[in-house]
């Protein structure tokens, strides 16, 4: 097993996993503990949100790694 380095992990990798955290978040957990119901259409509908959501923290992460250095 290699040794975990954080180093490697690109801004696209940070905009992918906010992006599916958000949309599992929004579109499944807190429905189902507000006993809402889960439709199809607020499957689809939260899927270009979260993508804008993912790839504006994801060029944030960028933004603020290059400004560090």
């Amino acid at each position: 097993m290699t040794k975990y380095n954080a180093d490697q992990i690109t801004w696209k990798h940070h905009a992918i996993g906010f992006g599916v955290f958000i949309y599992v978040l929004n579109t499944f957990v807190i429905p189902f503990f507000s006993d809402q119901v889960i439709t199809i259409e607020s499957i689809l509908f939260m899927i270009p949100i979260c993508i804008v959501v993912g790839y504006g923290f994801g060029r944030f992460k960028k933004w603020q790694k290059e400004r560090k250095v």
